[in-house]
């Protein structure tokens, strides 16, 4: 095998359905569970060597994995030493692959204040500053006062907050992977945070379907509207493609029934996308994105 110097790490041939939140597509011919940045570093260098396309796999809640396999690697960062997190002072430092909902908890915990609104977004930290995860009290990036990444050629780079670009559901961090992240915060009482985060999670979860349902997000709301009330308005809501629909409670979420393929996902969002620009002149941009 390719990699057969990182016995117990790589394993051929996986399906990667289980580890995304449609629960769709096909396999990934190498799929990598690194156990450190070491290691990490030397399976994208051994696989940018032999020509071999790489994937960052997070929480899975916004990947389309097509229906025929993915002849790549796939990384799956998953391990201990990709989840820390530690607060010094007002800063917190969390690894990438940490989940957001855990990072939140851990702030709050500590009376750390201005990440609590985004409680009920799913997916890692890694993800969310990618996408610059957000609601209407902010931005994630706004927080953030360094990062470290490591770029395709498997090199370490360290990037300042104040030197990445954020905007809407956007950021400037396009290396392969996002290691670790800095962000400072602000103290607060930890009973008025605790309150907080639990208004925000109610009212997020009231907003989406419970998990698992084989849903995800259909697309990135535009500025100043709301991607479930174009979807509402254009009759798009409940629209049918195969075995997937728009769900009908919560607009701008798809679900996929039993017999859904990602290729039935694909034909469902084309005519949705269409029909709102027909009717609207919104060009939405999908949530999805497609391996």
């Amino acid at each position: 095998m390719l990699f057969d110097s990182f016995q117990g790490a790589v394993r051929e041939e996986v399906p990667l359905a289980p580890y995304t939140w449609l629960q769709l597509g096909g396999n990934a011919k190498y799929f990598a569970e690194p156990t450190d940045v070491e290691q990490l570093q030397g399976l994208v260098c051994l696989a940018n060597a032999k020509g071999v396309a790489i994937r960052v796999l997070g929480g899975g809640s916004n990947i389309l994995v097509r229906d025929r396999s993915f002849d790549g690697l796939v990384l799956h960062l998953s391990a201990p030493a990709f989840e820390k997190i530690s607060v010094e002072a007002n800063q917190v430092k969390c690894g990438g692959g940490t989940r957001l909902a855990h990072l939140i908890t851990r702030c709050v915990g500590a009376g750390l204040g201005g990440l609590e609104h985004l409680v009920g977004i799913p997916g890692s930290v890694g993800g969310a500053l990618r996408n610059n995860s957000s609601t209407d009290e902010g931005d994630i990036g706004t927080w953030l006062k360094s990062a470290t990444l490591l770029s395709r050629e498997g090199n370490l780079v360290r990037v300042e907050g104040s030197d990445v670009a954020f905007s809407h559901r956007r950021s400037s961090l396009d290396e392969l992977v996002i290691l670790d992240a800095t962000f400072e915060l602000q103290p607060g009482d930890v009973r008025q945070l605790t309150k907080r985060e639990q208004t925000f999670w109610i009212l997020k979860r009231s907003k989406q379907p419970n998990y698992p349902a084989r849903s995800a997000l259909a697309f990135i709301d535009p500025d100043g509207i709301s991607a479930a009330e174009l979807i509402q308005r254009t009759g798009v809501s409940g629209m049918i493609e195969g075995s997937v629909q728009f769900n009908t409670t919560y607009p701008n979420y798809i679900t996929a029934n039993t017999g859904a393929t990602s290729e039935q996902v694909l034909a469902l969002l084309d005519r949705a996308q269409k029909s709102i620009q027909q009717k609207t002149g919104f060009v939405l941009q999908p949530h999805l994105v497609v391996w």
